[in-house]
């Protein structure tokens, strides 16, 4: 298949260029860094807590900062996927193989993808040696299970990234896309819903309950819909009671809609990307 050939040059050009063995350090710090962090907090070295240091503790110690980080790489990752070789002119070599352009961008984002799953893995496997060596107690199938929505959700970041890169022929437009679209689901997606609720109903901070809508409109935001399904995946139900909402909450606030939002960024960006790369004049 077309795809699996770009998806391979790809990711080795990757090795190459040293981008993978950075990313890769970069988690090892990051996630090293965090364990042993953790195990250092002071509010459970007290008398008795030590057996709250576990796994799941430290998954919840982290949702944050992977909020943050995740996005982040995945972002830089993809924007000069295309537009960075239309800009230097290498495309035209890459489609003058059998190469349709729709499997340069599914090549491209498979192997963008698969850079930053190595990368993460990685990261938490050597983690994973710091927890085994300072935790008194290890869920390895939970935390598996973390590190596994961490890729699906840096593969949502990626997606984003590449369909902005396929959007347009400039690294520089396709940088500043993606800072905007940081901005806007780290810091801005609240604060426009909040707005939109002032003009709807002319109070602010939602004085009046907070409407259906809003919560609708919070959780279509990647990183709303990754801790929801995190914090599922990682309660103490089983499956099906985490994956469902509980009785009388609208269905848009279980997990399972939640996860079909996720697997949604992952696939539309770049596909909308594709299509516009279609028709784009080279």
């Amino acid at each position: 298949m077309s795809w699996t050939v770009v998806a391979q040059k790809d990711f080795r050009d990757a090795g190459r260029s040293k981008t993978l063995w950075a990313v890769s350090l970069l988690f090892v710090l990051f996630a090293t860094g965090a364990a042993i962090m953790y195990a250092q907090i002071p509010a459970l070295q007290q008398a008795g807590a030590n057996s709250a240091i576990s796994s799941l503790g430290f998954v919840n110690f982290l949702q944050g900062p992977v909020t943050i980080l995740v996005p982040v790489i995945g972002l830089m990752l993809g924007y000069k996927a295309i537009s960075g070789e239309v800009e230097n002119g290498s495309v035209k070599l890459l489609l003058s193989l059998p190469h349709r352009r729709s499997s340069v961008v599914a090549g491209k984002f498979v192997g963008r993808v698969t850079v930053l799953a190595v990368s993460i893995i990685i990261g938490f496997a050597v983690a994973t040696a710091v927890m085994l060596a300072l935790y008194p107690e290890l869920s390895p199938g939970r935390f598996a299970l973390f590190v596994l929505l961490a890729v699906l959700f840096g593969a949502a970041y990626v997606s984003i990234g590449i369909g902005f890169s396929a959007l347009t022929k400039s690294t520089t437009k396709a940088g500043a896309g993606i800072f905007g679209v940081y901005l806007l689901f780290n810091w801005l997606w609240g604060t426009i819903g909040m707005g939109v609720d002032w003009f709807i109903s002319g109070t602010l901070f939602f004085r009046q309950g907070v409407p259906d809508w809003y919560l609708l409109y919070t959780q279509l935001n990647p990183n709303s819909a990754f801790r929801t399904v995190l914090g599922a995946a990682l309660s103490d139900a089983s499956v099906n009671d985490a994956l469902t909402a509980q009785p009388g909450d609208p269905f848009f606030l279980s997990a399972w809609f939640a996860l079909l939002i996720l697997i949604a960024w992952v696939v539309l960006p770049a596909a909308l990307g594709t299509l516009r790369f279609r028709s784009v004049d080279l």
